[in-house]
């Protein structure tokens, strides 16, 4: 069995004790959950606000799924822009496409701000489609993002790809063609079966160093009005009119309100003292999957990038319909003190949380999860040094999908003491920091426009 070592980890080396909540305590705003939303949301807050904050982690900062993620940032869906169009309308659909892109500037405003030296890096990343179906798809999904007003996606397609000439007329500007061997050293493979590859804005960043050191930054600047407490779980949230209390070790935090930034799989109850019951309706609501990825370390010879990959079948990945991706990030890396090397990253292969079912970051990483990654790599990438290649990281973490693929951002309808920036999906960097600074807005009494991550009364 191999431990969960996660890469992210691994580079924090932090000094910082953990501190635990002693006592009762009162603030304006109680945020739980110490990872990458609930530091951004903890930032804007107290950027745009004059409110007293209380952040409280049940581990440590950034070791929950933003210290075991595959630290690359997209900002697009795990679903297509297509079916958000036609569940939430085009101008909904497209509001919330250009609000995940908006986090790239808020990010960048964070880091000047804050002056934080975690590297970021960003660049032209690709993704590798298999199908005349993925294809037609991305087609779609252009045409939305061209008729709302969105920048395009490039896509290029083999000039030998025989499906080719069926694809429909309008979509004939969308696109571009190469031949079939320049479109496959942009997806850096010898994998023949891309067809074509879409180029857009992507980047990669270590999101746990990035919160560890933000966090660094709230304790100093603004001690006055932030208190940060880790290894303080949330065992009882209570609603009431007015405020809430929540429940950590043996005392009670009161809070005019509580911002869930969690990946809604902790072990608390939500008790609603003026309206219907929320509990069940949140713990039922969010499906969890545990992820899988692996990393080799090998000299820096090549520049960053990130690259998703679509084959046509992937059935090791418990997926034969050609759904199922991976994933795969470079950048550099300084190794067990070293100088740079470059850190290649891999994922794809998840598993189900079954409902009620405990994930714990102890668990070992299974020998098959690193399997089929490694398959996959050298099957596909054309870089990839072999059989013989030695991973240093193999790590796992846990990620809470909504129902509709849609982070949750806003005031729980039931009670607006209770807000949320909750929702992985899959793609959680973007949505993350957007969800803080929106949480910032609604926190600020702000008027904001309706959205599709605003949360719907689960209770009907």
């Amino acid at each position: 069995m191999i431990p969960n070592n996660s890469p992210w980890i691994h580079q924090l080396k932090r000094s910082r004790s953990v501190v635990p909540l002693n006592a009762n305590a009162t603030a304006d705003v109680a945020i739980v959950g110490g990872g990458i939303a609930g530091i951004v949301t903890a930032f804007f807050t107290l950027r745009d606000t004059n409110k007293t904050v209380i952040l409280l982690e049940a581990d440590k900062i950034a070791h929950g799924a933003t210290g075991h993620n595959a630290g690359q940032i997209t900002s697009y869906f795990e679903r297509p822009l297509s079916e958000l169009v036609e569940e939430f309308g085009l101008e909904l659909a497209i509001d919330g496409q250009r609000s995940i892109e908006s986090a790239w500037t808020l990010i960048d405003q964070i880091m000047e701000e804050a002056d934080l030296r975690t590297p970021l890096y960003r660049f032209t990343g690709y993704t590798g489609l298999s199908s005349f179906d993925q294809v037609l798809r991305h087609l779609k999904d252009n045409h939305y993002r061209e008729e709302g007003g969105l920048q395009t996606e490039a896509m290029i397609v083999a000039e030998e790809w025989e499906e080719r000439k069926n694809i429909p007329k309008a979509y004939a500007h969308l696109y571009g063609t190469v031949a079939h061997k320049d479109m496959l050293n942009l997806l850096e493979t010898n994998n023949t079966g891309y067809v074509a590859s879409l180029a857009f804005q992507k980047g990669c960043m270590n999101s746990a160093l990035f919160t560890e050191e933000l966090i660094g930054y709230l304790v100093t600047k603004y001690q006055d009005r932030f208190s940060l407490y880790e290894g303080s779980p949330v065992k009882t949230v209570r609603l009431k009119g007015a405020d809430g209390s929540l429940g950590v070790l043996a005392h009670t935090v009161v809070a005019g309100n509580i911002v869930l930034c969690t990946n809604g799989f902790e072990h608390f109850s939500i008790s609603n003292e003026v309206g219907p019951e929320i509990d069940t309706a949140f713990h039922h609501s969010i499906a969890g999957r545990i992820g899988y990825m692996s990393g080799y370390v090998e000299p820096l010879d090549n520049p960053p990038t990130a690259v998703s990959y679509f084959p046509k079948t992937n059935e090791r990945n418990g997926d034969p319909t050609g759904e199922s991706y991976f994933y795969l990030t470079r950048r550099p890396h300084e190794h067990e003190g070293k100088n740079l090397h470059s850190l290649v990253c891999a994922g794809g292969p998840e598993k189900v949380l079954p409902n009620g079912a405990d994930y714990s970051r102890t668990h070992a990483y299974t020998e098959d999860m690193r399997d089929i990654i490694d398959d996959f790599l050298r099957s596909n990438y054309s870089k990839h040094p072999g059989p013989e290649t030695k991973y240093a990281f193999c790590w796992h973490g846990l990620m809470g999908y909504t129902p509709n693929g849609v982070r949750r951002v806003g005031f729980e309808p039931c009670n607006p003491v209770l807000l949320y920036n909750l929702g992985c999906n899959g793609v959680g960097i973007l949505p993350s920091v957007f969800g803080g600074k929106r949480i910032s807005e609604l926190l600020q009494g702000k008027e904001v426009s309706p959205s599709i991550f605003d949360p719907h009364d689960q209770t009907i």
